[in-house]
């Protein structure tokens, strides 16, 4: 007998985010199981509502309804540089996730999404690959990072020796379409 809990009951897509939606991921970010991951919900809040030029976000929906946010953005050369991570190609997207509804945490929503999402960029053959940071001590994120098909490549400190230390987490959309791991993502 399979565990109900780690079933997706329903479709999850990925839908438009607009201002209407601020409310709702305000109310997320304060939640317990999100906000040690986002300590700075302003500063989140303002980048959902005014992106910088070449960000995207989206809702995660199940069944209908948001669950989660997404966003990403493509990341240059310099900037890349400048975090010190010389391994990433130019042209990578770096992609953030939150699962914001308690009861679609551990359920699978979150790899779904970032299939979805990795399936939808993967069509553009410039995207060499997706990458995610998070806490050490974001252990459920890192699973769900996981089974969406991205590796553990490294501890970083995006801030500097000495400053917070964060994991690098990448998926090689390369790999996916030479491999045809991307089908997953259209299911």
């Amino acid at each position: 007998m399979h565990d109900e809990k780690n079933v997706i009951p329903a479709p999850v897509s990925l839908g438009r985010f607009d201002p209407a939606h601020l409310p709702l991921l305000a109310e997320w970010l304060r939640l317990p199981e999100v906000s040690p991951w986002y300590p700075n919900p302003a500063a989140d809040l303002a980048l959902a509502e005014s992106p910088p030029q070449g960000a995207h976000r989206a809702l995660i929906v199940l069944d209908g309804e948001p669950v989660g946010f997404l966003r990403w953005q493509f990341v240059d050369r310099d900037t890349l540089d400048a975090l010190g991570l010389p391994e990433v190609p130019d042209n990578a997207v770096d992609v953030d996730i939150l699962i914001g509804a308690p009861a679609a945490l551990g359920r699978g929503v979150g790899p779904k999404a970032l299939d979805l999402l990795a399936a939808e960029l993967a069509r553009d053959p410039g995207v060499p690959m997706l990458g995610l940071t998070s806490s050490p001590a974001n252990g459920r994120a890192h699973r769900g990072f996981r089974k969406a098909g991205f590796e553990f490549a490294r501890a970083y400190h995006p801030d500097g020796p000495g400053r917070a230390e964060m994991l690098l987490f990448l998926r090689d959309l390369r790999a996916d379409r030479r491999d045809g791991a991307l089908s997953r993502g259209a299911s």
